[in-house]
């Protein structure tokens, strides 16, 4: 391993959240040819000083899997189980799992760090959302109505829904006025369902 390489990934990892792109590995690393990056990159990952995330991307194996998430797909929103255990408004959800929603084709990465799903959402139900240090987070609201809309949809969680979230903690005023985005179909099933239980 290059000690002054790591040094350089050290330094950087902070103004990057530990998590680098090709290019960036270019500008901190200087390597001048595309063989000599890359067989430098490959030696930081088999060093274990970096973790492959997918092609192009690497990152610290102290990253979080959220900034990964943002960095993979910078317009997508972290949302369901992530956001709610977040805010404890359910319990915990596996540690190695992000999901995010995003309008486009449904996305998995998996990498030593754990698994980064990005869902799929039709662009009128793409709302909901605060930007928070740079990311997209939804609401608890919406990242309720996320789960509720998917599980609708047939999706399984490692929760259940009917069960296991704390409405109570929701604001059910933004739920009403979420609701008026969503088809009618769904919305009846939400409200069978949540409907008597605020």
């Amino acid at each position: 391993m290059n000690l002054v390489s790591y040094r350089l990934l050290e330094h950087w990892a902070r103004e990057l959240d530990g998590v680098f792109t090709l290019a960036d590995l270019r500008v901190v690393i200087g390597d001048r040819s595309e063989a000599a990056l890359y067989k430098r990159v490959a030696s930081l990952v088999r060093d274990g000083i970096l973790v492959k995330v997918k092609s192009g991307l690497y990152a610290m194996p102290d990253a979080d899997l959220r900034v990964i998430s943002c960095r993979i797909e910078p317009d997508a929103y972290l949302s369901t189980g992530t956001v709610l255990a977040q805010a404890s408004i359910i319990g915990s959800i596996p540690a190695k799992r992000v999901q995010a929603v995003k309008i486009g084709r449904p996305r998995i990465y998996q990498c030593a760090l754990g698994t980064i799903e990005h869902l799929s959402i039709s662009a009128h139900l793409y709302f909901g959302f605060d930007v928070i240090n740079g990311m997209r987070c939804a609401t608890p609201e919406k990242a309720f109505l996320d789960v509720c809309y998917y599980a609708y949809r047939g999706r399984r969680f490692s929760f259940d829904p009917a069960t296991d979230v704390n409405v109570a903690d929701l604001d059910r005023q933004r739920i009403d006025h979420y609701l008026s985005f969503y088809d009618r179909r769904f919305v009846s099933d939400f409200m069978r369902i949540w409907g008597a239980r605020w």
